[in-house]
């Protein structure tokens, strides 16, 4: 075999085809998982095969660049599945916050935060979703601040907005109402 043309003696390179076969795996599991332990062993070069024979190439069980490519494509459309979606990214530039009367975009997704939060902990307080930071929305924002111990500002800041999202994420996780007590 030649150790140029033969991804199991690469090093770092096996474990990154391992990685990508166990994501594969993970999306379909008609696909035989691998640990990425660096070792090209029978269960590497099983999975390989599997992927070779996809891909309609010779099924070897040897990594050379056209199944590297094979399983790249792959992987990458599993990792679309598998991977945990993209996170939002909100911008607040340094020391912006929104107050009653503010005209940002991201008051929306504060007011549906707050509405998703009421319908699991009833005690949160929600405000019309509607777009606009007005008293309703400031009272909401207050007693969350309330609750956590923060300066019943009813502005939001990045502090505020740090701990809206997190409890957020953790109360809602996937989405799925199935998973919470109502």
């Amino acid at each position: 075999m030649d150790p140029n043309n033969d991804v199991r003696f690469l090093g770092r390179s096996v474990t990154s085809l391992q990685t990508m076969l166990r994501v594969i795996a993970l999306q379909d599991p008609s696909c035989p998982g691998v640990i990425p332990d660096g070792i090209y062993g029978e269960q590497t070069a099983k999975a390989v095969t599997v992927q070779q024979k996809r891909a309609g190439l010779p099924q070897t069980g040897i990594t050379d660049f056209a199944t590297w490519q094979a399983i790249c494509a792959a992987y990458r459309a599993a990792a679309v599945e598998v991977e945990p979606a993209a996170a939002l990214d909100v911008i607040m530039n340094p020391n912006q916050t929104i107050a009653e009367g503010s005209d940002n975009l991201h008051v929306l997704l504060v007011q549906a935060m707050l509405q998703t939060l009421h319908e699991i902990y009833p005690n949160v307080e929600c405000c019309p979703l509607n777009g606009v930071c007005d008293g309703e929305m400031v009272c909401a924002l207050r007693s969350l601040q309330c609750s956590c111990g923060l300066p019943e500002s009813g502005i939001l800041d990045k502090r505020l907005w740090q701990l809206l999202t997190g409890l957020y994420n953790q109360a809602v996780g996937d989405g799925e109402r199935k998973n919470h007590c109502v």
